[in-house]
Parts: structure tokens; sequence; C-alpha cells
């Protein structure tokens, strides 16, 4: 993707509720999945966007979280909305790239990636965010897959261009009992999840094209979702609840 393209999805996106498929409630279900004996302190939520997840996780817990993204309008947008809803205080915003883990610090009990692993590349993803759980710490990440072994040539066609490396659900689980953790639940993302996300891009979508034009960018955009309603039983997130099998708690 170029420069210009980037920064077009970045300015799209600055106004949208989310920019990833999901909800509270999806949220909250993946933390209800983890283990009761786990000590929530230091959280740290990557790829945040302006902080659907993160302002949950304040909420829901009493943790420390450190919110990064790389684009810091997001993050303003954050800390506005955690003003709001008086959780400020608990919640540190980062301008920074996912995969600089030295930068991003150790030790924390909770690692959460709601749709963004597949920007770093899911493996590579596993690998580097390991370094930052403390031993027994948990990771919650939701990836792309396919939910059918034989998906329609319309889905295969949109997915294996715009993300070569997508798998299925079992492939992915696989990969990451093989990098070092157990999992400890799963589930797939409801059907509504991914339409109130296209819903909550119809008009800053209306008003990106006619500030910019029809930009092709933009049509990319309304492909997906167009690809989405017509075939979306074929692929979808799966959220992955992951605990780490080095050390002890």
């Amino acid at each position: 993707m170029s420069t210009d393209d980037l920064a077009l999805l970045f300015e799209l996106f600055e106004t949208t509720p989310r920019q990833g498929p999901g909800s509270a409630e999806s949220t909250r279900r993946a933390l209800r999945m983890l283990p009761a004996d786990l000590r929530i302190e230091r959280v740290l939520d990557l790829g945040c966007g302006t902080g659907a997840s993160t302002l949950v996780l304040a909420e829901e817990t009493n943790a420390a979280i450190t919110a990064v993204d790389i684009h810091p309008p997001f993050l303003a947008t954050l800390r506005d909305l955690a003003a709001e809803r008086g959780v400020a205080d608990r919640i540190t915003t980062v301008a920074a790239d996912m995969a600089a883990t030295p930068f991003l610090g150790t030790g924390f009990d909770l690692v959460w990636a709601e749709a963004s692993a597949y920007s770093i590349g899911f493996e590579n993803a596993l690998e580097r965010w390991c370094s930052l759980l403390r031993p027994g710490g948990c990771l919650v990440v939701s990836e792309l897959v396919w939910f059918t072994a034989e998906p329609s040539d319309r889905a295969k066609a949109f997915l294996t261009t715009e993300y070569p490396d997508v798998q299925d659900e079992t492939t992915r689980i696989d990969q990451a009992r093989a990098r070092g953790y157990d999992l400890l639940g799963s589930f797939r993302l409801s059907s509504d999840d991914w339409r109130a996300y296209y819903a909550g891009l119809d008009a800053p979508l209306r008003e990106a094209t006619a500030r910019h034009g029809a930009l092709e960018i933009y049509e990319d955009i309304r492909t997906e979702m167009a690809t989405y309603e017509a075939c979306g039983d074929d692929y979808g997130y799966l959220c992955m609840v992951l605990r780490s099998t080095s050390g002890s708690q």
C-alpha cells in the first residue's frame, strides 16, 4: 500500500466507531474466558485504534493499561473518550509500532490484540509478543481465518489478494501451540460484529469520497463490504484466548 493510500485510510478511520470488526460484548466474552487465577494488573493493548477495546478493558478490570497504536490521532481520541468515561487515570497511550517489542517493555499480565496481528503477520506476532508477557501471562488475539474447507471463488479471490496468508482455524491454533501457548478457549466473532463495523463505515466513507473523489482505496473497502455480505459464512475472525507456557504464574 502506498503512503498516500495509508494516509487516506487513517483519515477515514479517525471518524469511525471502530477500526475493525468487534463489539464490547465480544471483548467481555474474551475476558470471561481468562482463568480465574490470573492476576490482571498490567495490560498491553496492541493496535488499539481509538480505544473500543481499551475502554472496555479499563471498565472491566482495575488494571493499568498501556494502549499502543502507530497513528497519534487515534490515541488523542482514545484519551478524550477515556476522560469522558472516567478511566483516563489508568490508560497510558503510546504512539509506536506494535512490532517494536523491546520498546514496549515486559512483564505484562495480559496482552490484547483485537484484529491487529495481521499487520505484522500472525506467527511473527505470536513470537514477538510472547516476550512481553510475564510467565503464565495471557494473550488474547483475533485473526482472520477460513471457516470452511471449500470457500467460494469470490471469497478466495478477495481474501487471497488482500491477505495471502489467511489460514483455517485449526492451523492458527496449532501455530499458537507450537510457539509456546496453551489454548484456553476460542470463539468466532458474530456476523453482528461485522455488520456493525461496516455500518459505522458508511457515513465516513461517503464523506471521504465527497472530499477526495471515488478513489480506488475507497472502492476496495466497498468491495470488502460486499464480499462479506455475500460470503461471510466462509470466513471471519477467530478470537483466541492463550496462556504462555513459559514459567509459572
